[in-house]
C-alpha cells in the first residue's frame, strides 16, 4: 500500500515525482506559533522503532504539514492507521482536517493545499477564545488535536531524516 501524494509526490507514468514547489509556504501568524509553542512536541507520538520496521520512509520523505491537501490527509491517516501507527480516533481527527467544505462535511476541493499544523492550532485557539473547555465535547477535543499535531510533526521529523532511527544507548548503564 502506498500513500501517493504525501510529502508532495505525485504518481506520473508509474514513477513518484515529487512536486515542484506548486504552492509557496505561507508564513505562520503569531497567534499560531504561540498556540503550537505552547503544545510543544511529543517525540513518542509515533514510534520511529515500528516506522522503520515497516520501511516508509520512501512514503513520508518529504512530508510537510504546512503544505498538504485533504486527500493526502485521508491518505495518511488511512495508512497510519492501518499500521497500527495512530489509533481510530486519531485518523478521524486527521481525515477531517481541512478550510473549505461544503455545508454536508464534503470537501469542495480536496486536492487544494493547506497547512494541517496552523488548522490544528487554531482548532484548539477557537476552543480556548470560545470558553468551551467545559463543554465534554471540547475537553474530549483538546489531547485529541494536540496528538494530530505530535503526530504531524513526527512525521515531517521522520521524512527530513535519512530513514533510520539511530540506535542510541539513552537510558543503558554498565558496571565496569
Amino acid at each position: 500500500m502506498t500513500i501517493s501524494t504525501a510529502g508532495g509526490w505525485t504518481s506520473k507514468a508509474g514513477l513518484l515525482v515529487q512536486d515542484a514547489g506548486s504552492a509557496k509556504p505561507k508564513a505562520q501568524s503569531v497567534k499560531v506559533r504561540q498556540m503550537l509553542e505552547l503544545v510543544g512536541n511529543d517525540p513518542n507520538a509515533l514510534s520511529k522503532t515500528k516506522m522503520d520496521q515497516l520501511k516508509i520512509f520512501k512514503s513520508v520523505k518529504g512530508f510537510d504539514p504546512a503544505n498538504v491537501s485533504v486527500a493526502q490527509m485521508g491518505n495518511l491517516s488511512n495508512f497510519l492507521k492501518a499500521n497500527g501507527l495512530i489509533s481510530d480516533v486519531t485518523a478521524v481527527t486527521l481525515s477531517n482536517a481541512g478550510d473549505k467544505f461544503d455545508r454536508f462535511g464534503i470537501p469542495s476541493d480536496p486536492e487544494a493545499k493547506f497547512n494541517a499544523l496552523e488548522y490544528f492550532a487554531m482548532q484548539l485557539d477557537n476552543i480556548q477564545q470560545n470558553g468551551i473547555k467545559g463543554n465534554k465535547y471540547g475537553a474530549y477535543l483538546i489531547p485529541e488535536y494536540k496528538k494530530a499535531i505530535y503526530v504531524l510533526q513526527n512525521l515531517k521529523t521522520y521524512g527530513m531524516g535519512n530513514g533510520t532511527t539511530a540506535p542510541t544507548d539513552k537510558g543503558v548503564s554498565s558496571k565496569v
